[in-house]
């Protein structure tokens, strides 16, 4: 008998590419290895200090961050796209005048995303401009950016 259902197999290895594209695709994003085209708004808070060595444990809590910010920066880019288009300007969550050329509920949209950012950040144990020092390390450190991808693959 032919059946249409999925084998629990091909079940977890579709669900285990569909993690890993998600975090590399978070990764790829936070680092800006993703082409300008209608770019996603990101959680950018604003910091010009640069990151120290970065522990193991950071690493593990930087990655969970990002995994639990991915789908609701997702959300909201697919809601902000749905009201003003693929014209959408860069978010920056500490600069409010990123946010003045959006209409009212797109502002909303971006600001509470921006806010559930930080409690991210926050609850999993960075300052703002901690992880913002890792997220600008990684921009050049190869070693660092490889340690957060490993850990993310771990966490999935």
């Amino acid at each position: 008998m032919l059946t249409l259902l999925p084998s629990r197999n091909h079940i977890q290895s579709l669900t285990w590419r569909s993690l890993s594209i998600t975090a590399l695709t978070a990764l790829s994003i936070i680092l800006g290895g993703v082409p300008d085209l209608g770019r996603a708004p990101t959680a950018h808070f604003d910091t010009a200090a640069q990151a120290q060595g970065v522990s193991d444990e950071e690493i593990r809590r930087y990655a969970q961050a990002l995994l639990e910010m991915e789908p609701q920066r997702v959300r909201a880019y697919n809601r902000l796209q749905d009201i003003v288009g693929n014209e959408l300007p860069n978010i920056v969550c500490n600069q409010t005048a990123s946010f003045s050329g959006l209409p009212g509920n797109a502002r909303q949209i971006a600001s509470s995303y921006c806010n559930q950012s930080r409690r991210i950040v926050r609850d999993r144990g960075f300052t703002v401009t901690r992880f913002n020092q890792i997220t600008q390390q990684l921009r050049s450190d190869e070693q660092l950016r490889q340690r957060v991808q490993a850990a993310m693959r771990q966490l999935q």
